[in-house]
């Protein structure tokens, strides 16, 4: 009986509940609306002091004042090996607090005022935001560059951080959109490169405190600060809180925000990721983007639109509504002004439908270049264009945020206007032109992420492909060399196998009926299990919970479980551990008896204790008087902590049946905590 079958049940227990939402009311008729207001785009004021550049904007509706810092610099700074490192110091800069302010004390303050402080940092910026109300501004704004000049970073905290971390990690590859989005941004930018690169286990392990210290001041000088400010303030009184409470910044050096190069080469490749817990296929084809400097940027955005461009564009009206080929279908041509964005289309499919839904997408991809489009559909989609933009300055603080974003990226302040204007004289002619000059059909890479047993056909009429792991790597652990007697180790194995399994046995599924008590937060909880397992790699578990029967069911390197009429797909990291337990099961290691890497290693009087390597690499004690194993111990990576725990199960109450032993009484425990302890009232061989 297997401890990790009761962490899904939890997981199936505690995410499986739903809810219905009751229909809505149809609308009534009659009601008389005022006239909308009328939206007047205020002024920003700007002055600069001490290298920051400060923005404000002044807005009386609510007593509120917002205070955002934009920080340039972020994860392209960090070396690959420390990857997670901006992420972590964005985190703990906010959770740590400062020398003036500790964590908790920073928590119960700002929960008393009902004001906020959060801090971040991602790919090229980081960002640290307080919201407080106006009569709390001129208390909390010290706190606040306090916070951002003196943070703490404590050990405790930064800890937490890379917990919270591995256990994204360890969930990355749950979604299959994710992991498309993922695995096609390594294909177009490198798997190493700045741009793509993920966290992993081992660059989290590799980040200290001191690290964290330096990316902090190297990023939060004076001269790498932007601070925009909207809300209820006194304009004459501003400008001097503003430069005494950020004046104990020093000026520094600022980040030099030239970016990478991209070493990108248009060429065709068919890519497949496995995940076998898929019914759908998710696809992404695309090559790399532009900048945002280019003449043909309006034109290309508009090419985007018609071609991808929401309900309206022509993949979803062609490949979702009118040939029913995908769940969801999308797309973009992105120009990004300091390194080069992406085009892509992709989409989500049913399995059976993957090679046919990718050829009606190029198919579209395809038109734009064999066919102009027509004066109505250009002028459908600039108009659909310029009805969304009344949603862009809806706000005071959409404006403010423009402006401090097209004078970090050095753009113009008038910039989207130029932008409209651009698009207004975009012709057919200029959305065949760039079609034709920018896009490469016949040069795309092409992303599969599905499951094998169902695509496996498709795949190989879609041409060659190259496939892509998606294995999350594990930290590496060095394991100290056995030193042993390695014939002492085979002959005893040989007597393990024939103290627990009958000359003359084949063991085909060993059945399994008994009662496992796991440890929760909660207390102990007992289940009536019955486990069927085909060795090396198949198991069937059905479990009576309070809420019904439970079956978990793994095979052919994928995994179900199924409960009240629903079936839900078990992760891939999940099925992995079970087959690895599976294999270390003793019934099993004793039918391979003859084929393991055994090597004695140990002797008393009454124990002998035996290496098994490869990859099973655990340690055996066998009991000299009946040969029987007495405990298995090694050690089991576990995803959210990001660590190998070790484990131990002590085994006892050896019971024949059907011509094989089996251990009747089983406890587990990890890293010297008991976990759970099956007791076995019957086995057989089916």
């Amino acid at each position: 009986m297997r401890q990790l079958s009761v962490f899904l049940l939890l997981l199936v227990l505690l995410g499986g509940c739903g809810s219905s939402v009751p229909a809505l009311q149809s609308p009534v008729e009659g009601l008389e609306f005022p006239e909308p207001k009328t939206f007047t785009t205020p002024e920003v004021e700007r002055f600069s002091h001490n290298g920051i550049e400060f923005f404000l904007l002044q807005d009386q509706e609510l007593p509120l004042v917002n205070v955002n810092v934009i920080v340039n610099g972020g994860s392209w700074m960090e070396p690959g090996e420390k990857a997670g490192l901006a992420w972590i110091t964005g985190n703990v800069l906010r959770a740590g607090g400062s020398e003036q302010h500790p964590d908790e004390d920073l928590n119960e303050l700002l929960e008393a005022r009902a004001a906020s402080m959060e801090t971040s940092f991602g790919l090229t910026n980081g960002s640290a935001r307080m919201n407080v109300l106006k009569e709390d501004f001129d208390d909390l704004l010290p706190v606040f560059t306090d916070l951002l000049k003196n943070p703490l970073f404590p050990q405790e905290r930064i800890d937490l951080a890379k917990t919270q971390q591995r256990t994204a990690i360890s969930r990355r590859n749950d979604e299959a959109s994710s992991v498309a989005a993922r695995e096609f941004r390594k294909l177009i930018y490198g798997p190493e490169s700045v741009y793509a690169r993920s966290i992993e286990y081992a660059t989290l392990d590799n980040i200290t405190r001191e690290d964290i210290v330096g990316f902090h001041d190297k990023t939060f000088q004076a001269s790498n600060l932007l601070v925009g400010v909207i809300g209820d303030f006194d304009p004459a009184a501003i400008r001097t809180q503003l430069k005494e409470a950020f004046g104990i910044f020093k000026e520094g050096e600022p980040v030099d925000m030239d970016l990478p190069e991209v070493d990108y080469e248009f060429e065709s490749g068919l890519f497949f990721a496995h995940k076998g817990d898929m019914n759908q296929s998710q696809i992404r084809m695309g090559h790399i983007g532009g900048y945002r400097d280019n003449p043909d940027y309006a034109a290309l955005q508009v090419m985007n639109q018609i071609l991808s461009g929401g309900f309206s564009g022509r993949l979803f009206r062609e490949v979702r509504t009118d040939q029913g080929l995908a769940y969801s279908v999308f797309g973009t041509y992105s120009s990004n002004v300091r390194y080069p964005g992406m085009f892509f289309a992709g989409l989500s499919t049913a399995a059976e439908n993957t090679q046919q839904a990718y050829e009606a997408t190029m198919a579209q991809i395809r038109r734009l270049q064999d066919e102009r489009v027509s004066q109505l559909e250009l002028d459908e989609t600039r108009e659909r264009m310029f009805n969304r933009i009344i949603f862009r300055y809806d706000s005071y603080a959409r404006i403010l945020s423009e402006r401090i974003s097209n004078y970090n990226l050095g753009l113009p302040e008038d910039a989207f206007e130029q932008y409209i204007e651009q698009v207004r004289q975009v012709t057919v002619d200029d959305i065949y032109r760039v079609a034709n000059e920018y896009l490469q059909p016949d040069k795309m890479k092409v992303l599969i992420v599905g499951n094998r047993n169902l695509i496996d056909d498709q795949l190989a009429d879609m041409g060659p492909y190259r496939e892509i792991d998606i294995t999350i790597p594990r930290p590496g652990a060095e394991r100290a060399a056995v030193e042993g007697d390695a014939q002492a180790g085979r002959e005893w194995m040989q007597k393990v196998a024939q103290a627990m399994i009958e000359e003359g046995t084949e063991v085909g599924t060993l059945v399994t009926k008994g009662t496992q008590h796991v440890q929760t937060p909660q207390g102990e909880m007992s289940l009536e299990v019955t486990t069927r397992t085909r060795f090396p790699d198949a198991m069937t578990m059905e479990i009576a919970t309070p809420m019904g029967s439970q079956v978990i069911e793994v095979a052919d390197g994928s995994g179900v479980v199924r409960m009240g009429g629903q079936e839900q797909p078990l992760p891939s990291e999940f099925v992995a551990s079970m087959v690895d337990e599976i294999k270390r099961d003793p019934v099993y290691l004793a039918m391979r008896a003859d084929q393991l890497e055994a090597t004695l290693i140990e002797s008393d009087e009454y124990i002998k204790t035996i290496h098994i390597g490869g990859e099973y690499d655990l340690t055996m004690k066998v009991s000299i008087s009946d040969q029987l194993p007495v405990e298995i111990s090694y050690s089991q990576f576990e995803p959210q902590q990001g660590r190998d725990v070790d484990v131990t199960i002590v085994l006892g109450d050896w019971t024949w049946s059907d011509g094989v032993r089996v251990a009747y009484d089983q406890k587990q425990y990890s890293d010297n905590e008991i976990s759970s302890r099956s007791q076995i009232s019957e086995h057989y061989i089916d």
